[in-house]
C-alpha cells in the first residue's frame, strides 16, 4: 500500500481516443491516447497530459504532411491510414512509463511501417526521465548498453539506435524495437536488460525511484 506521501503523487489513467475519416484526402486517424490524472497534484497531471498530447499531434501532423507528399506524387490515391496506440508499463510510486506504437500505411507504397515512441516521467521529482538521468554519465553508457542487449540477444541483429526510446518497470528497462532499431527480417516487439544486468552501470537515482 502506498504510504500518504506516494499516494500524494498517485496516477490514474483513462484511455481516450478518436476515429477520424477524411473523404477528400483518402485517410483515417484511428488514435487512443492515455488521459491521466493526478487529482493532489494538478500541475503535474496538466503537464504529463500536454507531453502526451505533443506526442500525439506530432504524429498526426507527421502523418498529414507525408499524405500531401503522396497525394502530389501519385494524384488520385486509395484509403491511407494511421493507427496511434500505448501500452503502460509501469505506474507506481508516481513513477510513469508508456510506450507508443505508431502504424502508417500509404495507398501506393509497399508496406506498414511502424514507429514506436516512449515516455517517462517522476512526478515526485516533477521530471520526464531521460536515459542518463539513469545511467553513468561518465562512461559511455549508451554503448555499454547497447553491447549488453547484443550479448543477450545475439540472434538478432539490432541498431545502435536502439537506446533512444526507454521504458521501465520493477524488472529492468525496456527497448521497444521497430525498423529504425532492429534490421533482422523478424524482431521481438521489444528487449529487455533486468536491473541486475545494468547494476554495474545504473546511477542512485534507480534506487531512489522504487523500482
Amino acid at each position: 500500500m502506498l504510504n500518504s506521501a506516494l499516494s500524494f503523487y498517485a496516477m490514474e489513467i483513462e484511455k481516450q481516443g478518436f476515429n477520424k475519416l477524411n473523404s477528400s484526402m483518402h485517410y483515417e486517424l484511428n488514435i487512443s491516447y492515455p488521459k491521466v490524472i493526478c487529482s493532489k497534484k494538478l500541475d503535474i497531471e496538466h503537464q504529463i497530459n500536454l507531453d502526451i498530447q505533443r506526442i500525439m499531434i506530432m504524429a498526426i501532423n507527421n502523418f498529414r504532411a507525408k499524405i500531401i507528399d503522396v497525394k502530389s506524387e501519385k494524384g488520385a490515391m486509395g484509403l491511407s491510414y494511421l493507427n496511434l496506440d500505448y501500452q503502460v508499463h509501469h505506474n507506481n510510486n508516481g513513477i510513469l512509463s508508456i510506450s507508443f506504437k505508431k502504424d502508417t500505411y500509404f495507398n501506393g507504397f509497399d508496406g506498414i511501417k511502424i514507429i514506436k515512441m516512449t515516455y517517462n516521467f517522476d512526478s515526485q521529482k516533477n521530471k520526464v526521465i531521460r536515459l542518463k538521468d539513469l545511467f553513468d554519465d561518465e562512461i559511455d553508457y549508451k554503448n555499454a548498453i547497447f553491447n549488453k542487449l547484443k550479448h543477450k540477444y545475439s540472434d538478432i541483429k539490432l541498431k545502435k539506435g536502439v537506446t533512444s526510446n526507454f521504458c521501465i518497470d520493477t524488472k529492468g528497462i525496456t527497448f521497444p524495437l521497430d525498423s529504425n532499431k532492429c534490421k533482422s527480417k523478424h524482431c521481438p516487439e521489444q528487449v529487455t536488460l533486468t536491473w541486475a544486468e545494468v547494476k554495474d552501470i545504473t546511477k542512485p537515482y534507480v534506487q531512489e525511484l522504487g523500482l
